[in-house]
């Protein structure tokens, strides 16, 4: 299986593209939190999310990458998988974005999610479980957990991207380049 070369970057109708919630105002923030019935704002989601993405940084660097945000922009190596797990029903839009338009030392890469994980059993089968310490993998690092886990395989789960540079990012804000999902 070839390592997919590009990654995908989900967004709704009236959000601005390659964004993170962990970059705005705090009070902006959790305004967006408090009224969006799919994250079910509470006010605590935000602290918990920034103090998740601190570790997912501080990992990424012992691993010798070089981030230059403090948060990163989440999105998927490849397409979104099939079934319960396909983002393109729950989006509007899509971008995608050349792997090459990153420098390798500011992508990193957790499967299935930097939330949850998926081990295997003792039986050889892949169960999700929610996951505080994920594992963060670099890009020369992923092909093998792809293999691992056959991802593309079974394509019912995705691989995250977590973006540390947005400056590559930034010419695929534009709506040139946004895909509708459905």
């Amino acid at each position: 299986m070839e390592l997919p070369d590009y990654l995908s970057y989900f967004f709704r109708q009236g959000q601005t593209p390659l964004q993170t919630i962990c970059d705005l105002d705090e009070q902006v923030a959790e305004d967006i939190l408090k009224h969006d019935v799919l994250w079910r704002g509470d006010g605590t989601y935000l602290a918990h999310r920034k103090q998740h993405e601190r570790y997912l940084r501080d990992q990424f660097i012992a691993k010798g990458g070089r981030p230059v945000k403090t948060y990163p922009i989440y999105m998927i190596l490849g397409n979104s998988p099939t079934g319960p797990h396909d983002l393109r029903l729950e989006y509007d839009y899509r971008v995608i974005i050349p792997l090459t338009a990153f420098p390798p030392e500011a992508l990193s890469f957790t499967y299935p999610d930097s939330l949850y994980q998926v081990p295997l059993d003792d039986l050889g089968r892949l169960h999700l479980e929610r996951n505080v310490r994920p594992t963060v993998y670099c890009l020369h690092e992923i092909a093998q957990v792809i293999e691992t886990y056959k991802v593309y395989e079974y394509n019912n789960h995705y691989v995250e991207a977590q973006v540390w540079d947005d400056a590559p990012a930034q010419p695929y804000v534009s709506p040139i380049y946004w895909q509708r999902c459905r």
